[in-house]
């Protein structure tokens, strides 16, 4: 009988230790990211970027993509084609979805999704232009769909706050 009960205590101890546990977002806490590495960085990807804060940011990232998320069952797919790319994406929340397929000369964005079940799908085949886009949707079940890229939504900022809402921008 103490065998028994030794090996359930030492069963209980053993998956105690291989739980894990949500992230608090009660506070912000450094992660590897380079691009994330600092509370005032986080936020000004949150904010409404001005002109030199988005070139900033654009130096601070490396070329590739670098890839945050925090929470369950997010999902980023990006298929790019450029000469250069300098994209991020943050997820801090559950079950969010980016998708990115664009071919552009280069392709420099970012994205941010805070909150639970929102959507981007990002779509630009074959432009000329050099695209410069910042996305950030801060809340619950939100859609965004952008597809095409033209002179005025190269330098594109899309902010969507609140729940529910859809944005469906065709870019001729």
């Amino acid at each position: 009988m103490k065998i028994f009960i030794l090996n359930i205590v030492l069963l209980l101890i053993s998956s105690g230790l291989y739980a894990q546990q949500k992230e608090d977002n009660s506070e912000f806490k450094n992660y590897s990211s380079s691009v994330f590495n600092s509370k005032e960085t986080a936020m000004s990807v949150v904010s409404t970027l001005d002109k030199k804060a988005q070139n900033d940011l654009n130096l601070k990232l490396q070329s590739g993509i670098q890839i945050q998320q925090i929470g369950d069952l997010n999902k980023v797919n990006a298929t790019l084609k450029s000469n250069e790319v300098k994209v991020s994406v943050k997820q801090n929340g559950d079950e969010n979805d980016v998708r990115l397929d664009k071919t552009a000369n280069s392709i420099t964005q970012s994205v941010l999704q805070q909150g639970d079940n929102n959507r981007i799908f990002d779509y630009t085949f074959k432009t000329n232009y050099d695209i410069n886009m910042q996305i950030v949707q801060k809340g619950d079940n939100q859609n965004i769909q952008n597809i095409g890229t033209n002179s005025l939504s190269k330098n594109m900022k899309i902010t969507q706050t609140g729940n529910g809402a859809s944005i469906i921008l065709i870019n001729k």
